[in-house]
């Protein structure tokens, strides 16, 4: 499998790498365009977590909304956002363990791109998982 590491959104709470948001996730996206997925790999540090060890689901709702929101660029070609959003979580993402977010877009539809996400962990478990509807952004013009 051959990944295409992708430069991320300047300024963006989960993949700035820029250092114009200091409070960044400083994740790594990559593009698996064997499988049209988007993978983040990930490896949370105490200060992601919500209750002592276990990282807080706000922080892994937004690594999902990421990693759908580039499978929805890459589907559509255009930006979009997000519309609606659900995740349900299956078992707790500890800190300092490695773990494996993937997106995709399931559909198309016009402007509006349905897409999946889930996020597993060294053993292939499933930890979350998500679904998202997102809208192309109208040009400002």
């Amino acid at each position: 499998m051959a990944l295409e590491k992708l430069e991320g959104s300047r300024g963006c709470f989960v993949c700035d790498k820029t250092g114009v948001n200091p409070r960044s996730l400083g994740v790594t996206l990559f593009w698996d365009e064997e499988s049209d997925t988007t993978v983040i790999p990930f490896t949370p540090d105490d200060s992601w977590c919500g209750y002592e060890g276990i990282v807080h689901g706000g922080i892994l709702t937004a690594i999902c909304d990421d990693v759908m929101a580039w499978s929805a660029r890459k589907a559509s070609g255009e930006w979009s956002v997000t519309a609606s959003i659900s995740v349900r979580f299956l078992r707790p993402v500890g800190s300092g363990k490695s773990y494996t977010a993937t997106g995709r877009a399931s559909a198309v539809e016009g402007r509006k791109i349905r897409t999946e996400a889930r996020i597993t962990n060294e053993e292939g478990k499933v930890c979350a998982d998500a679904k998202a509807v997102f809208v192309v952004v109208k040009n400002k013009e």
